[in-house]
């Protein structure tokens, strides 16, 4: 999200309160492929509320994909087993691997699961990545006076972040954005994410649902827009680890992920957890 903003505010100025633009929500959900999304999800949710074992999950996730294909909603290239191995492979490895795996006492939430949700304000950052993990070049993009040139290095980011597929990603899930202007808080915007998140794993079933923020742990960012603003930001993580498809993640939500669109994913995740309190208070 940091990323998006500075490259956003290299051309949209920020000033008095408003610094993000709103991306108009009616022209997504009038878009089919997302209405067909949408009832796919929410009948495999019902679906899931009924199974008691991994196996009876792994089948109803490879069904899912058929379906999502059948309205030739997958990625663009990806046949069907494809999309089955890259959302149950990692899955079916955790398990035969389970006796060697360490437990990082993620008790509230779940590890090595299939993970299907739908939720908003919510953003799978792509890891790694370069421009972003190593400080020097993330330092020269977005704190360096040269960063109305230098922001160009992120371009490579961007690209994976528009891609429906996901490797490794993590997700930041709600959030706090702060803009200070000459030592005065202009802008202190909290959102939550909405929707509901469905997973099995080394802890059996979690779920949740309304509202709540990434329960994982929280990143925080100060940026220098210049000599007068600052960004701040607190990304709460709820995903960490995440191989799968993430659908609608366009360019309106590159310029706001904090849109209130819903967004749909499904995978397998390393960890998750959420919160349904404000992880900075």
């Amino acid at each position: 999200f940091v990323c998006m903003m500075m490259i956003v505010s290299t051309i949209v100025p920020v000033s008095g309160t408003v610094f993000v633009k709103r991306a108009s929500q009616p022209t997504v959900k009038e878009n089919i492929q997302y209405i067909e999304v949408e009832k796919i999800f929410n009948d495999l949710k019902l679906k899931l509320d009924t199974v008691t074992t991994k196996k009876e999950a792994l089948a109803i996730f490879k069904e899912a994909v058929v379906e999502l294909n059948k309205y030739g909603l997958l990625p663009k290239g990806m046949s069907v087993k494809q999309a089955q191995r890259l959302i149950t492979g990692s899955f079916l490895k955790s398990e035969l691997l389970k006796p060697f795996q360490r437990n990082n006492e993620n008790n509230s939430g779940n590890e090595n699961c299939l993970v299907i949700g739908i939720t908003n304000n919510i953003y799978f950052r792509p890891y790694p990545a370069l421009v972003m993990d190593i400080p020097i070049l993330y330092n020269l993009v977005f704190n360096s006076s040269l960063r109305n040139i230098t922001w160009i290095l992120a371009l490579p980011y961007l690209f994976r972040l528009l891609q429906p597929f996901k490797f490794g990603s993590y997700a930041y899930v709600g959030g706090r954005t702060k803009l200070v202007e000459q030592g005065n808080i202009t802008e202190d915007n909290i959102y939550s994410s909405s929707g509901w998140v469905w997973t099995i794993g080394s802890n059996g079933f979690k779920k949740w649902n309304g509202a709540f923020y990434g329960g994982l742990y929280c990143k925080t960012t100060v940026i220098s827009h210049d000599n007068d603003s600052v960004f701040e930001f607190w990304d709460p993580v709820g995903i960490v680890g995440f191989i799968g498809i993430d659908f609608f993640s366009g360019t309106s939500f590159i310029i706001n992920p904090y849109n209130g669109i819903p967004q749909f994913y499904i995978g397998f995740a390393r960890e998750v957890n959420f919160t349904y309190s404000c992880p900075w208070s």
